[in-house]
């Protein structure tokens, strides 16, 4: 199991430390968020942060109306193989915080699809359609 970063400065200092790779992963299909409202999920433990020398996932918990859980990779960054030294560990302690966790999920490039371990299929399909104000 890999914990997340719980100590708020040091989390903060770490978050500092990896946000160019951050604000890469936001910037992919968005921004949805800057990189303060990240800080804030994270705080407000509505996202939780782990890192490694070359990588950082932000990962959350969804609710969803019928009950079912799910943990989502919302932003990975760095390099491939730092990330993916991360996963097991991480999807170790998701299930230890949610009993009841039905899923695993991640949106990004079809690419996440074949990088990422175990049984991960392709979900959802994801539109974009950019509209100048």
């Amino acid at each position: 199991m890999l914990e997340p970063i719980a100590n708020l400065s040091e989390a903060r200092l770490e978050f500092d430390r990896c946000r160019d790779w951050l604000w890469k992963s936001l910037c992919e299909f968005g921004p949805t968020h800057t990189l303060e409202q990240v800080w804030d999920r994270i705080l407000y433990q509505r996202a939780f942060l782990w890192t490694a020398p070359k990588a950082v996932i932000v990962g959350e918990f969804y609710y969803y109306p019928s009950g079912m859980r799910s943990f989502n990779y919302w932003l990975q960054g760095g390099t491939l193989a730092g990330c993916k030294k991360m996963h097991r560990g991480i999807e170790a302690w998701a299930a230890d915080h949610e009993p009841d966790l039905g899923m695993y999920t991640g949106m990004g490039r079809r690419g996440w699809l074949k990088a990422m371990h175990g049984d991960w299929k392709e979900g959802y399909t994801t539109r974009i359609k950019r509209v100048s104000p």
